[in-house]
């Protein structure tokens, strides 16, 4: 089976797009408050004293173009955006090009985190007419909001031509306008639309072995990650290279695994005196970061670095997560122990500000070790980055020791401590937090910490009271509760939190809870046409076009996600027909993981399990989470692991606790091995590697 993406039309050989193409080229004060003044989101909250007359998303802005025949300005960012910064103080607090705007323009503001479904509908509009994409996003739209022009950062004047330029077209030939946003609505709603081939491409292990090697193609095996900059730690790249490299003994995966793990720990990208990862590395070599730190990216790299740890024991990754853990702790959690979303990259105006050192700053830190220290990072070579500005990274070919790494970190975070901190984006997400809590659960199995396995059940209750209302999610939390419905992978990523917390509790509530979220979500995002689900839900408002989510991104597709989970609870529950929707789901959309296998891993890792040797084990007993999270020291990539302490109704626990008795069930497809008391022999019964057939 193919995937056709079928455009029945040619956007750039449309009367008008060489006009939307040119206009949408863009280069690599103190007011009364707007309407964004009483907005939970502390970025549109950064433009509520703006003079543009800023409105949130919303019927009254949306009612307001209607009435008034305006055009409307959708500009979307998120509070920790180096760039939307730039625009906003050099373009949206001018008061000439503000008046410009609010006499000729609805003008709405989205926080893109809040709302992902806006972003993901004006993001694919301005990908279509450009080419590319990026925040600040900014699109105009006809009052009925469809796009008919958009780009990305603009300087003032030339934003200011190009929105003269746009009320032009639309006064001198209007019809032809409205017909470029039909066409343009009709192509979005396409473009998102997979339809399958009558030739399925089998799951076998050539299929792997194809992407593998496509995928080689862009390695950097010098420095680690892709072959290009910038660089994005995107981790389930490395968590399926990492699979593949231990499930097909393929050591030039693993080694590529590994030096991309090693290479992001060391360089700019990590955080060495406070822990955590920046967003990108702006080079090829990990070196300069884009200093903003995300919540996702923290919550997943902690995963990918505890499955590395159970591979090659490595003690720089448990450092990685302990002090990115610390990290999180210490600098984004609110008082109500949930995790903020983000770090800025700017403080005191300047990009980096908190985090870069002078040659001068450290050696009045670190005094007479200062030359051991400057030879360890490549002081004024690789560390350098501009002006008498350094970041702090470790040179590849060296490596401190432990003991002296620590202490001078120590010490240089005393001293940042003094400094003025970056903006805290203080959003409550809740797909974000099951990412963070997701990746500490799993240090804690790697780490086998059992305070911190303590600490990570705290925390599924506590996402659970916050984010879980019935049967349904909510995409944020605030002060009044759950605000904004929850999105596919808000659904996608608490079913998945919620059985890694059964794994670790041997509390049989967090499988049922698994079981209900997915039901609910089944029902919520279904697709009559597609075994796919969108990503708004028939509670959302409807938009100009719909999104199925398929490619993974800085966070893995919400299908993809989802089409694991089918086939996971499938097997544990016994229920054959979400095993029967996962498997076409993922026969939808894997023939694209053939030809650009980095925007499919979770896929691609969907695909593994069901191609096998795939285990269910259940460990029921008084010690059966005791055993589970013992378990779960080792790599096991192709088992889920549930367990029960007490007696049970669930399908995997049924009819199998013994009083003073703990017992191990490895099953496969529903058909299970003769039960073992002993890790190790569960072990030997849960095969790795897979043999090629």
């Amino acid at each position: 089976m193919t995937i056709q993406r079928t455009i029945t039309f040619r956007l750039h050989l449309y009367l008008f797009s060489a006009l939307f193409a040119m206009l949408s080229c863009t280069p690599n004060n103190t007011s009364s408050m707007n309407h964004l003044k009483n907005s939970s989101s502390p970025y549109l909250l950064q433009h509520a004293h703006q003079p543009v007359d800023w409105y949130p998303w919303g019927e009254e802005a949306l009612q307001k173009a209607v009435e008034e025949d305006k055009l409307i300005i959708i500009s979307v960012g998120y509070s920790t955006c180096h760039w939307c910064h730039v625009m906003a103080h050099e373009t949206f607090d001018d008061d000439s090009v503000a008046a410009f705007m609010n006499e000729n323009f609805i003008c709405i503001k989205v926080d893109r985190e809040e709302r992902p479904d806006i972003d993901q509908v004006y993001m694919r509009a301005v990908q279509m007419m450009t080419g590319q994409g990026g925040w600040p996003l900014n699109c105009v739209a006809l009052p009925d909001g469809r796009p008919i022009w958009g780009g990305t950062y603009f300087p003032k004047d030339r934003w200011v031509a190009s929105l003269s330029k746009i009320l032009e077209v639309r006064k001198d030939d209007p019809a032809s306008v409205i017909d470029y946003a039909s066409k343009l609505q009709e192509g979005m709603q396409i473009s998102s639309t997979l339809v399958a081939s009558e030739d399925p491409v089998p799951m076998d292990t050539e299929l792997f072995h194809v992407m593998r090697h496509n995928w080689s193609r862009r390695w950097d095996t010098t420095e680690g990650g892709p072959n290009k900059a910038p660089k994005f730690p995107l981790p389930n790249n490395y968590q399926f290279l990492l699979r593949y490299g231990i499930q097909f003994e393929d050591s030039a995966a693993l080694n590529q695994t590994k030096l991309t793990l090693d290479a992001m720990f060391k360089g700019g990208l990590y955080d060495h005196v406070g822990g955590g990862f920046t967003r990108y590395s702006t080079d090829a070599q990990w070196r300069i970061p884009h200093f903003e730190k995300m919540l996702y990216d923290n919550g997943q790299l902690l995963e990918l670095y505890a499955n590395a740890y159970k591979v090659w024991k490595d003690e720089n990754y448990e450092h990685v997560m302990r002090q990115t853990i610390g990290f999180l702790n210490r600098e984004m959690k609110a008082e109500n122990g949930l995790f903020y979303s983000a770090l800025d990259a700017d403080s005191e105006g300047e990009e980096g500000k908190f985090y870069v050192w002078t040659t001068g700053e450290i050696k009045s830190v670190l005094g007479d070790d200062f030359d051991r220290f400057a030879e360890l990072t490549d002081w004024n070579g690789r560390a350098h980055w501009e002006d008498e500005n350094h970041v702090i990274l470790i040179h590849p070919k060296n490596t401190p020791t432990l003991p002296e790494w620590t202490k001078w970190m120590s010490l240089l975070s005393a001293k940042r401590d003094e400094r003025i901190r970056p903006s805290t984006d203080t959003k409550l997400l809740s797909a974000w937090n099951a990412l963070a809590i997701s990746g500490m659960i799993e240090s804690a199995l790697a780490l086998q910490d059992n305070n911190l396995k303590s600490e990570c059940i705290e925390l599924g209750n506590l996402y659970y009271t916050s984010f879980i209302e019935g049967n349904h999610v909510w995409h944020a939390y605030g002060e009044n509760g759950g605000y904004i419905k929850g999105f596919a992978d808000d659904y996608a990523l608490s079913i998945r939190l919620f059985l890694k917390l059964n794994t670790i509790s041997g509390n049989e509530i967090w499988l049922q809870r698994a079981e209900e979220i997915t039901e609910s979500a089944l029902n919520l995002f279904g697709n009559p046409d597609s075994p796919l689900l969108w990503y708004t839900s028939s509670s959302h408002e409807e938009l100009v076009a719909k999104s199925q989510e398929t490619e993974d991104n800085v966070i893995p597709s919400a299908n993809g996600l989802m089409a694991r989970n089918l086939f996971q609870l499938a097997r544990a529950l016994g229920k054959s027909e979400w095993e029967e929707r996962a498997q076409a789901m993922t026969e939808l959309v894997i023939p694209q993981a053939e030809s650009y296998p980095e925007s499919y891993t979770e896929w691609a890792q969907c695909a593994l399990d069901m191609h096998g040797p795939f285990r269910e084990v259940a460990l029921v007993g008084e010690n059966g989470s005791d055993l589970a999270f013992e378990m779960g020291a080792t790599y096991h990539p192709s088992a889920l692991i549930l367990s029960s302490d007490t007696k049970s109704n669930e399908p995997p626990f049924e009819s199998r606790f013994i009083p003073g008795e703990t017992f191990i069930y490895v099953c496969e497809d529903r058909r299970c091995q003769l039960p073992v008391r002993s890790i190790e022999e569960a072990q030997a019964l849960i095969p790795v590697k897979i043999e090629d057939q």
